[in-house]
């Protein structure tokens, strides 16, 4: 849980999924299924997610 922690932390930094997927060193569909899992654990949405 710590290490998808950490990725929402940069995520909330850089308000950018590629980006912060970029920093993190995984690819992007890695990344958002990391934040997903973690608003699963945690019962809450963290990311509101669009088109764009």
């Amino acid at each position: 849980m710590i290490d998808k922690l950490e990725m929402f932390l940069v995520l909330a930094r850089e308000r950018h999924f590629g980006r912060a997927a970029e920093e993190c060193g995984v690819t992007q569909p890695t990344l958002s299924a990391a934040i997903r899992q973690l608003e699963g654990q945690l019962g809450v949405m963290l990311v509101s997610r669009g088109s764009r």
